[in-house]
């Protein structure tokens, strides 16, 4: 015996529609509903995009600091990755902080990656992914 999972027939004829239901699909979107024709965004302003891309290359030369510390030092690379395996927070902010980075920046860290964020002031930031 056949087992129909549907238990509703599916005829191949499809019924007709009202003439009704074509009426109202056809009707126009009413004006209060419809999209303005004006654009809803300001005028372009590139000031503050201009000022982000400047304060970035100083977050960036922060960064590489960082980075060049990791590179040149292998005792340093391996304090940091010490510290951050035992989640010592303040000796891995400490050891970041070593390195001469002054601004801002938040540091997490998994066991298999590191992860420091540099932030300016909201304005901008960069986050520097390293993995192990």
């Amino acid at each position: 015996m056949y087992y129909n999972p549907y238990p509703y027939f599916v005829h191949p004829y499809h019924y007709p529609t009202s003439p009704l239901a074509q009426q109202l699909a056809v009707r126009p979107i009413p004006q209060h509903l419809a999209m303005p024709n004006t654009t809803p965004f300001p005028p372009v302003d590139t000031h503050k995009l201009k000022m982000s891309a400047t304060r970035i290359k100083a977050i960036m030369q922060q960064a590489q600091l960082l980075t060049d510390k990791i590179d040149s030092s292998q005792q340093f690379a391996h304090d940091l990755m010490n510290a951050a395996q035992l989640s010592n927070k303040t000796e891995v902010d400490k050891l970041i902080t070593s390195t001469g980075i002054t601004m801002k920046f938040d540091a997490n860290y998994t066991p298999d990656n590191f992860r420091i964020r540099l932030m300016d002031n909201g304005c901008c930031g960069i986050t520097i992914n390293l993995s192990w």
